[in-house]
């Protein structure tokens, strides 16, 4: 994959009281760990909304509901040495499983890369403390508002 064009991406905030489910990454080169919401690349002829819900069928074995367009980031980045630029179209949505709810931690998959990955209910006092990070940076202000 190219960093140095524009990648329309896919964002699913879904939030358990003043949590809010993210994955984690891992930048190797600032060796930084952060928190982003699950979702990733449209695919071309995609609506983003089914997107999305792919997205989490594919990385965590889930079904959305309650899907509701909430706004679009411009994200410019650098990630691994290489910038990055990405307009990520954000949603917020519910699970289905409501089991998903009781959990603390789970697993996630990324299939491009054949990765797994962690995936947690991480509290949004954590993000406005600087306690962890959370991007697209733009995020923070958005998971306050319930």
């Amino acid at each position: 994959m190219s960093w140095r064009k524009i990648r329309p991406v896919v964002l699913g905030l879904v939030r358990r009281n003043d949590e809010v489910l993210v994955g984690r990454g891992y930048d190797p080169e600032s060796d930084e760990v952060f928190w982003r919401p699950l979702g990733g690349g449209m695919e071309f002829g995609e609506r983003s909304e089914d997107a999305v819900c792919r997205e989490f069928r594919e990385e965590l074995d889930v079904e959305l509901e309650n899907v509701e367009f909430l706004t679009h980031i411009e994200n410019r980045f650098s990630f691994d040495g290489e910038r990055g630029h990405e307009i990520a179209l954000v949603y917020e949505a519910d699970v289905a499983d409501d089991e998903v709810y009781e959990r603390e931690a789970m697993t996630g998959y990324e299939e491009e890369l054949d990765e797994e990955f962690e995936v947690r209910w991480l509290p949004v006092s954590e993000f406005e403390e600087g306690e962890r990070i959370l991007y697209p940076e733009e995020l923070c202000d958005m998971v306050k508002e319930p």
